[in-house]
């Protein structure tokens, strides 16, 4: 069959996405406190195999995303899965904690002309990052985001983009405006600032944003001041501003035009409804929301591994979820409705 037949197949077939998520392992090198990576099990690698399933349904895809609950620099299939990308014309991009950025591994990622390498950071000082990152050297780190420049100017290749994405803490706030310089000085093109929304105990609660609604106004000063200090040197700066879930709650994940793949090839509408956020045994973990245990019930509305990606978008159930959550169809109240891992999440913001 000719190739542009193919690529017109491809296209009928396929989601409208604004991005695919693959979670292409489970394991990890890194123990970071806020992290429940090290109480899930089993920990897998995603199989090339299982993983070429997704392929003829990226038609209509923007972005692949190799991330999940690991470092997916782990998994020794990773080129072949970014190199499957590439050729379907689709942009591909992960995190990375940064320790396994080799100048072999650079060279392999900028070869394949990988879109974007986003590079995690818990604070500007490593006092604090590794004391956050556990198993992680933030010079060591800065170390090989210099790299991925020099080789990338050694071989004059525009990718991969390097992004950092901060995680926001209480205790590591005022480190926050300092990544810009640091970003500056290492070429990264854009800063992601997240939230601690998956809270594992009591001891991480007075470190989640949400949870502090007196310092809100401090907070606000800090975002203020980093969101300047990036627009002068003309870099990027995306954040959410951390709000207590209301009862006409939207979600901040893109769950509409958005999925993620399972290490075991479970699609659900987030990382954070994973049928990986499971312990050994099967039970779901527990988180803190609002004071209250709460367990994470995985939400899953099929598996790549016997159903193809567009008939698991279009099950009734899932367009039923996604109608939940459309900003232009969702009604007050409904937030009842929603599954009870989504009741209970902090990208519900108001």
């Amino acid at each position: 069959m000719p190739r542009w037949m193919n690529k017109i197949l491809d296209r009928i077939g396929s989601p409208e996405l604004d991005w695919i998520q693959v979670e292409v392992t489970s394991r990890c090198n890194a123990a970071c406190i806020y992290c429940p990576q090290p109480f899930i099990g089993p920990k897998q690698h995603m199989p090339f195999g299982l993983f070429k399933n997704l392929l003829p349904y990226l038609g209509y895809t923007d972005l692949v995303y190799l991330q999940g609950w690991g470092e997916p620099l782990l998994n020794p299939d990773i080129f072949s899965m970014i190199r499957a990308c590439k050729a379907k014309g689709k942009r591909v991009g992960f995190t990375t904690n940064g320790m396994l950025l080799t100048k072999e591994t650079i060279f392999k990622l900028v070869d394949l002309e990988t879109d974007i390498i986003s590079v995690s950071l818990a604070g500007t000082t490593p006092a604090t990052h590794d004391r956050i990152r556990k198993g992680t050297d933030l010079v060591k780190i800065i170390e090989n985001v210099g790299y991925i420049q020099q080789i990338k100017a050694q071989k004059k290749a525009r990718h991969p983009e390097v992004h950092f994405s901060y995680i926001m803490l209480a205790s590591n706030l005022d480190e926050l405006q300092a990544t810009v310089g640091l970003a500056k000085g290492l070429g990264v093109e854009q800063i992601v600032g997240s939230h601690l929304t998956w809270i594992l105990n009591e001891g991480l609660g007075p470190e989640a944003l949400f949870n502090l609604e007196k310092e809100h106004q401090g907070f606000s000063g800090i975002l203020e001041a980093t969101v300047a200090a990036a627009k002068k040197e003309n870099l990027i700066f995306a954040f959410n501003i951390p709000a207590l879930q209301k009862q006409e709650a939207q979600c901040t994940e893109n769950v509409c035009r958005s999925c993620v793949v399972s290490v075991n090839g479970h699609v659900g509408p987030c990382v954070f409804t994973s049928s990986t956020l499971s312990q050994e045994n099967g039970q779901p973990l527990a988180h803190l929301f609002q004071s209250r245990l709460e367990p994470c019930y995985p939400l899953s509305f099929g598996n790549i591994a016997h159903e193809s990606l567009t008939h698991i978008w279009e099950k009734k159930a899932y367009h039923q979820f996604r109608d939940l959550h459309d900003p232009g169809m969702t009604m007050p109240g409904n937030l009842s409705l929603l599954p009870q891992s989504c009741r209970s999440c902090y990208k519900q913001e108001g």
